[in-house]
Order: structure tokens, then C-alpha cells, then sequence
């Protein structure tokens, strides 16, 4: 008597079929992602490379600008000056994972108000002007990033070693056409550009030596995108076209803007009272931040400070850079004890400088009353020099060239005058400020910071 061993029935064949098919196909497709990986990898390029990394660091600059139109006669009669708006648009980036941004000063055309960041992910942000710097032509953004993300950042190199010829790479939004690449190469090193100024009532434009010109083709909206080497470092700002020819643009050197963030944008000394006494120098090949200069019996020598150390952290956050520095002493005051890692002949060692309180009179006005001042050489009063763009001066109307000549009953003949007048008034207290304009006199009041 035979026995049967019986097969398997109709459905459980086809279902093996099936799972021998998708098996089949599966393998088939990893071999072609495979040879399309391997495809990808023989074309890519270090501009591939640098484009993939820095990219999603570069945004997109939006701000309402509103602007009075007169309407020709009769017209102008019936219904006065209109209102017009429209939207200015620039480039960006990313400069530290806290949601700090740079860009151009004449991109910020409209003030601090109504200014909003586009990321490369499509997320839009309401931002803050920090500083602005219109001798240089940068302005400090910041934006809020959402709870739990890391923003991408950019690295910056060193201007001082770039060379003629070699290639670079612009990414911007030309037009408003988002995250737009161009290359070319560093035409020159050294020329001079008038920058164009985002500040109401200044005449002229001043005009720097040493920018970078490249025929990286940059439009309208490049304006304070990143110029990269082949290394992914940032070495300049790209701030402007030749309106009069073709394959001309320039950049800001990125050895200039980074002066301007750490002694301008973003200084403690200025935004608060509190003195190191130390000064830093930057080594961005190392990326690492020594000291440079030490003063005598300031707090950086009495706690032990000396010139050469490399430091590591500030108050528990890693030092990369000197912009590292002004952010963790932004939340410090006089008096505070800073904890301080430095590496000392390969040695790690740590130091809690107690800071101290920075008197000086112009610094006081500025940072009180957001003005630079200097004695008129001529006439009783103080000449204003420089006005903070987001400071109460700014607010009032002030602009360089006005002349201060008193304050509140007080005359005022000397910056010394003004800062015996400003000392020991509080944050917020209004004050009657005498300011001349060429021959015209007015009064208004300064809401001090």
C-alpha cells in the first residue's frame, strides 16, 4: 500500500511564486541603486560636496518695506501722498545654531520691523535685527529656531590667503529663485566698492579697499549670501553687481565682517558694562581662539590668565571662534564670576575671572543713548559720529552730523558733559534732548536703554 504525500495547494504556490518574484525584483533594484550610487559617487565634485553641506545653512531674506508715493497735481490735492508696499528681498546665513544670521546692511532696507527668514526646509521665521554695521555693510539677524531643531551653520575661513584665480562658489536667491549656485573664480583682490547705505539722511556712500571681485555670476537678492572656497569655508558676503557690466561682482572679505560681528554686532563691552581684560585673536584654520593681549591688573591676569592660552570654553560652552566669546558674556554683568577652560602648553587648566565694571564715558553714552559722540571742534556741543540703528537715538531720529548741545536744563559743551548728565539715570527714564541740524534747533524726547 503506497502513500501520498500531498502538495501544496493552488493558493500557496502562487504565494511562493510571489515571494520568489519580489525577491527577484528587490535584488535586481539594489543592484541598480548600486550602480546608481556608484555613478553619483564617480561625478561627484568638491563643489557637489561643499553645495550639499553649506546649502541648507543659506536662507531667504524677506521684509515689507512701506513707502510714501506723491501723486502728480491735482491729484496730490485731493488725496495727499499715498502708501505703497512691496517686499525686499535678499540672502543669508546661518552663522551659529542658536539661530544667529548675516547678511547685507542694505538688505535690511525698512528698519528692524517686519523682517522674516526662509530657510532651506520652507520654514519661515519672524527675526530680530541685532546690530547693524552700515560702514560695513552687515547686519545681525536672529531668529527663534522650533524646539528640538539643530539649524545647519556655516563655516568662516580667513580672507587674508585667498587667491587670485582660484574657484568659488555663490549661493544665494538671484531674483527670488531659492538656494541658486553659480561658481567662478577670484578675479581680483583688491578693489575699491562703495557700499550702498540702509541709513536714512546719510549722504553718499562710503567706499572700501580690498574687496573681493569674482565672475561668479551674482543678481538682485545674492545680496548677503555666502562666497565659499572649494573647502565649504565662507570667504566673503556677496554684496553687489557691476550695473555697467557683465561677469563683475564683489564680496565683502570675511576678515572684515568678522571685526565688525565681534567688535560691533555682538560686543558685550558695548552692550554691557562688563571688562575681561583680555583681548582674543581668531585662528580659523585651527578653529580655536587664543589670547592675545592680557592688561595689567585686569581680571584675566588677577585670575591667572596669560597671553597664548587657547581657550576651550566660556561659562561651559566650547570656543571655536571669537564670536563663541561675545555670546556667552552676553547674559553676564559686573561682578560675575565666568568659569574659563584654557589649554596652557598642552595642559588643560581652568580660571574663574571676575568681571569687571567698564566705565568710560563714550561707552556709557552709546550704550545708553545709542549714539557715538565726539567734542565739535568748533562749536559748544558734541558732534554725533555714529548713530545705533536700534538704539534710542535711532528712535529719536538722530543722525550723524546732528549737534547736541543740551540736555533736559543742562548745556551740554563736551562729551564729558553728556556723560555727567546721562550717569546714574536709569534704564527707561526721558530726557529733553537740544540738537542742532545745520541752522535748524529742535528739542525731542530720549527714551534711554
Amino acid at each position: 500500500m503506497s502513500t501520498r504525500v500531498p502538495g501544496p495547494g493552488p493558493t500557496l504556490l502562487a504565494l511562493l511564486i510571489a515571494l520568489l518574484c519580489v525577491g527577484a525584483t528587490t535584488r535586481a533594484q539594489s543592484a541598480a541603486d548600486t550602480a546608481q550610487s556608484a555613478h553619483r559617487a564617480a561625478r561627484e565634485t568638491p563643489l557637489v560636496a561643499v553645495v550639499r553641506e553649506v546649502g541648507p545653512a543659506v536662507v531667504n531674506v524677506y521684509q515689507d518695506v512701506v513707502a510714501e508715493v506723491e501723486l502728480p497735481f491735482p491729484y496730490s490735492r485731493l488725496w495727499g501722498p499715498q502708501r505703497s508696499r512691496r517686499t525686499s528681498l535678499g540672502s543669508g546665513f546661518v552663522i551659529d545654531p542658536e539661530g544667529y544670521i548675516l547678511t547685507n546692511a542694505h538688505v535690511i532696507r525698512g528698519g528692524h520691523q517686519g523682517i522674516r527668514i526662509r530657510l532651506a526646509t520652507g520654514e519661515v521665521h519672524d527675526a530680530q535685527l541685532v546690530n547693524i554695521d552700515t560702514d560695513n555693510d552687515v547686519a545681525l539677524l536672529r531668529i527663534a529656531p522650533q524646539p528640538g531643531t539643530t539649524l545647519t551653520a556655516v563655516r568662516l575661513g580667513t580672507s587674508r590667503d585667498v587667491m587670485v584665480g582660484e574657484t568659488v562658489i555663490a549661493i544665494g536667491n538671484p531674483l527670488g529663485n531659492e538656494n541658486s549656485v553659480s561658481t567662478g573664480i577670484v578675479s581680483s583682490i583688491h578693489r575699491d566698492v562703495r557700499v550702498p547705505l540702509a541709513e536714512p539722511g546719510r549722504p553718499g556712500s562710503p567706499a572700501f579697499k580690498d574687496f573681493l571681485q569674482t565672475d561668479a555670476p551674482i543678481n538682485p537678492g545674492n545680496s548677503g549670501g555666502p562666497l565659499l572656497n572649494v573647502l565649504g569655508e565662507v570667504i566673503g558676503i556677496n554684496f553687489a553687481v557691476a550695473s555697467d557690466g557683465q561677469g563683475i561682482g564683489f564680496a565683502i572679505p570675511v576678515d572684515r565682517v568678522r571685526r565688525s560681528l565681534v567688535d560691533n554686532l555682538l560686543n558685550p563691552r558695548l552692550q554691557r558694562e562688563v571688562v575681561t581684560g583680555f583681548e582674543l585673536e581668531g585662528d580659523p584654520l585651527r578653529r580655536q581662539v587664543r589670547v592675545a593681549a592680557v592688561d595689567d591688573d585686569g581680571p584675566a591676569q588677577r585670575a591667572g590668565l596669560r597671553r597664548g592660552d587657547v581657550l576651550v570654553s566660556l561659562r561651559g560652552q566650547p570656543v571655536a571662534w571669537e564670536f563663541d566669546v561675545n555670546k556667552a558674556l552676553l547674559a553676564t554683568r559686573p561682578g560675575d564670576t565666568v568659569s574659563v577652560e584654557v589649554r596652557r602648553d598642552d595642559r588643560p587648566l581652568r580660571l574663574d575671572p571676575e568681571l569687571a565694571a567698564d566705565e568710560s564715558p563714550r561707552l556709557h553714552i552709546w550704550r545708553t543713548a545709542g549714539l557715538r559722540v565726539v567734542d565739535h571742534p568748533r562749536f559748544k556741543g558734541v558732534l554725533i559720529e555714529r548713530v545705533n540703528p536700534v538704539g534710542p537715538g535711532a528712535r529719536l531720529g538722530l543722525q550723524p552730523g546732528d549737534l547736541i548741545d543740551g540736555l533736559g536744563d543742562r548745556p551740554v559743551d563736551s562729551a564729558l558733559d553728556l556723560y555727567s548728565a546721562l550717569r546714574g539715570l536709569p534704564s527707561g527714564t526721558r530726557v529733553i534732548l537740544r540738537v542742532w541740524r545745520g541752522d535748524t534747533a529742535s528739542a525731542g524726547p530720549l527714551q534711554l536703554d
